[in-house]
């Protein structure tokens, strides 16, 4: 008799055997068993290389031949996270996201999907406890010399799944609740009995947790010297110490950190971010961590590749497959996002003007020309999506010269971590301590984007809410920055902001223009219901509020 458990459970479980009417514990996905795993040779650095190679390309949720478009890997939650918010647009045909975009009420806890996040982020903490278990490092105790550096990428694996999942579950945001209930806790040490009386974490206990984990990573990678970025090293764990103390709100060691996390890191120059070869599929001088889709990959393989990042994300192949190329499923940027980036600032070449779609088909080709070399393609792919071309994202680009080999063109790298980022919250902390300097250096970053850029000129008083208009012009610095790299829900949760989707000349979905003045329901993600059924100690979240109807159009002041 097999029996399926949750993910957390699992977690708990690791190679545990349990008796009575259970003759067999199988992991969602058929994962091996750490005994087993432990047995092969080169056991612990295979183990070690699983956390980050992954990361990417696998289909970690969908069962049997399920094939679900969103099921790729870690960048699939950026995508999950982006359009929940009002930046990023899942248009046309692209309905695989509609469920985090519009049809929120899927997103309840009896509903499939709602498990998706849980299997999946659990899975991959249950392969870091495994290391630390296979190290000996239970409980934070040193491991062998020669599993250090093994260890310390684990705990830094670790927390970067925390810290999200507790962004993520989080019932309130930190600063207006200390207390607030975030997601279960399950380390190399937990028992059967403790996960099935198990409360969430409170922030407090949570950001201990992370924290604990960074400090063991900061201690056994001290001296580690990567060969590439697809694996964290000491400034990756500055990175995650930064972003967790940006949360908390503890702006002295978010500044400490995101400083120690730049050295070695230079910005994105224009080149770099427009670049039609190596825009954003390519690590560079900016990137600090990475992960990337290879032709071996289940996600790029199968399905004609469809079910993968480059599908979804990637508009210029000529193969006739993708979501975003060859079917209509294009993502597109916010109107009113894109017409507050003044056309002084370079980013706003990564999206096409809002006004390709009043052109004859000629004018429109010629000024595709100036942001594709694939003019044609695009603008047939556009005009068949039943949306249309206006504000198509073009910062992601297939592999260099890959745009009509099948599927190599979508085996490209994904930034996970950028000095920009760092920037920002440097920028950010600096400015919750002492505004005139904070305010100096957002200057000093936003000219780098905008060489006329005039501070003030990007704070909406709707979003004035209980942030400062200083913290409004970092936000919005942060939201073209980081555009499509999975930080909408984390910033609109951490700043305590609503949304705005209703508006004259809005480009959202009909059925989808909503305005909400405090964080939507549907960023509080709600647990799987078959979590709670093995677990009597968790405290659900409250499912979603789908509404009814599209909000009046709001005024921008």
């Amino acid at each position: 008799m097999k029996k399926i458990f949750s993910a957390i459970i699992l977690a708990a479980i690791g190679t545990s055997m349990l008796t009575g009417c259970i003759e067999e514990v199988e992991p969602l996905g058929g994962e091996a068993t750490l005994d087993q795993v432990a047995e092969a040779p080169n056991a612990f650095d295979n183990m070690v290389s699983g956390l980050t190679t992954g990361l990417s390309g696998k289909r970690d949720y969908s069962p049997g031949n399920n094939q679900n478009v969103w099921d790729y890997g870690y960048t699939s939650f950026f995508l999950t996270r982006d359009v929940e918010g009002q930046d990023v647009i899942a248009t046309g045909s692209n309905n695989h996201y509609q469920v985090w975009y519009q049809n929120v009420k899927y997103l309840s806890a009896g509903y499939a999907v709602s498990q998706f996040p849980w299997t999946v982020y659990y899975k991959w903490i249950t392969n870091c406890n495994n290391v630390i278990k296979n190290a000996g490092a239970n409980n934070y105790a040193e491991p062998p010399a020669d599993k250090k550096v093994g260890t310390g990428i684990a705990y830094a694996m670790r927390a970067m799944f925390y810290l999200d999942l507790v962004r993520m579950y989080a019932s309130k945001p930190y600063n207006v609740d200390h207390n607030a209930l975030t997601t279960i806790k399950a380390d190399e040490n937990r028992t059967i009995e403790e996960a099935i009386h198990q409360e969430r974490m409170k922030w407090d206990e949570a950001f201990e947790f992370i924290l604990k984990d960074l400090d063991a990573a900061e201690q056994y990678l001290a001296t580690y010297n990567r060969t590439d970025k697809y694996v964290p090293d000491l400034s990756v764990v500055y990175g995650l110490k930064a972003r967790t103390y940006l949360e908390k709100q503890d702006w002295v060691n978010a500044e400490k950190y995101a400083k120690l996390a730049q050295q070695g890191y230079t910005m994105m120059s224009e080149t770099d971010y427009l670049s039609r070869d190596n825009g954003f599929n390519t690590p560079n001088s900016s990137w600090m961590f990475a992960t990337k889709f290879v032709s071996s990959d289940i996600n790029i393989s199968d399905n004609d590749g469809d079910c993968s990042w480059g599908s979804v994300m990637l508009p210029e192949n000529g193969f006739g497959g993708g979501y975003a190329s060859n079917y209509g499923g294009v993502n597109v940027i916010d109107h009113h996002l894109y017409t507050t980036i003044p056309v002084t600032d370079f980013r706003k070449k990564c999206w096409l003007t809002f006004d390709l779609d009043g052109m004859s088909k000629a004018d429109a080709v010629t000024k595709l020309a100036e942001y594709t070399n694939y003019p044609e393609r695009v603008y047939e792919s556009g005009k068949a999506n039943g949306y249309g071309l206006n504000g198509m994202c073009f910062k992601f680009r297939n592999a260099a010269g890959k745009a009509d080999v099948k599927y190599e063109a979508w085996c490209v790298s994904v930034p996970l971590m950028r000095v920009e980022e760092m920037k920002l919250i440097e920028i950010e902390a600096a400015g919750m301590q002492d505004e005139a300097r904070g305010k100096q250096l957002l200057i000093d970053f936003a000219k780098t984007r905008d060489p006329n850029f005039t501070y003030g000129q990007h704070n909406d008083t709707y979003y004035n809410n209980s942030t400062s208009a200083f913290q409004n012009e970092v936000w919005w610095q942060r939201r073209v920055e980081l555009w499509g790299e999975g930080f909408s829900t984390f910033d609109i949760k951490r700043l305590n902001k609503g949304i705005i989707r209703s508006y004259a000349g809005t480009n959202h979905t009909e059925n989808a223009r909503w305005n909400v003045e405090e964080i939507p329901s549907w960023m509080v993600w709600t647990f799987t219901d078959t979590e709670s059924s093995y677990n009597g100690g968790m405290t659900q979240n409250p499912d979603p509020k789908q509404p009814t109807g599209d909000s009046a159009p709001f005024v921008f002041q």
